[in-house]
């Protein structure tokens, strides 16, 4: 699935890039979602997800560039992509979390050369395919609209996002802080009297 999740994230990149150079534009989000539909052995909503990373990707080097001219838009080739995962993608239990799959009998090209013919209709063939792993999470993830599957320290990991409720800090006195964030040190917050600093060298030293 991170090889096929590559290939979406490869496909993506090449085309729009020819699409600027060609037409001096960028290919809008929902045009790239729209030619990746049913092309791509993964959930629709993972393939959405993937263009969704690209154009805010993409977003943020447009805004860097107004300052810094040698940010690069995105050009690597990845042979491995983290798996994105909305909550239609998924079905989460106490005990398990189910991740949706789904192969379709159509490449790219072969879908794209089929759309141009005159009253296509022929529905595309898909199966559906799920991985089940288990839910070990301590946290309720019923409220869960986003998770990924990365790949970290010689294992594979669910990252998952859910909201936290606010904490009321009215009780609390506030001050300003200054902080300073750094390897050896993670962290070095500064009030008028107090201070606090996270030592970052144990975490250095594994890394």
């Amino acid at each position: 699935m991170q090889r096929e999740a590559a290939s979406v994230w490869n496909d993506i990149v090449r085309e729009a890039t020819s699409y600027y150079f060609a037409c001096k534009k960028w290919i809008s989000k929902p045009e790239i979602q729209a030619i990746r539909k049913q092309t791509y052995n993964l959930h629709s909503q993972t393939v959405q997800a993937i263009a969704d990373k690209y154009a805010a990707n993409r977003e943020t080097i447009r805004q860097r560039r107004t300052t810094d001219q040698k940010a690069n838009y995105p050009w690597r080739r990845k042979y491995y992509y983290c798996i994105p995962l909305k909550k239609a993608s998924m079905d989460i239990s106490t005990d398990t979390i189910t991740i949706k799959k789904v192969d379709y009998g159509f490449s790219l090209s072969d879908l794209l050369t089929k759309k141009k013919k005159k009253n296509w209709n022929e529905k595309v063939p898909r199966h559906h395919h799920s991985i089940v792993i288990p839910n070990r999470s301590e946290e309720n993830l019923d409220a869960c609209n986003y998770a990924e599957i990365v790949w970290r320290n010689g294992a594979y990991w669910f990252c998952y996002a859910i909201h936290v409720p606010e904490q009321d800090l009215s009780m609390y006195e506030k001050k300003v802080a200054g902080s300073d964030l750094g390897e050896i040190h993670a962290v070095a917050v500064a009030t008028e009297d107090r201070a606090l600093v996270v030592s970052g060298r144990a975490m250095r030293s594994i890394s």
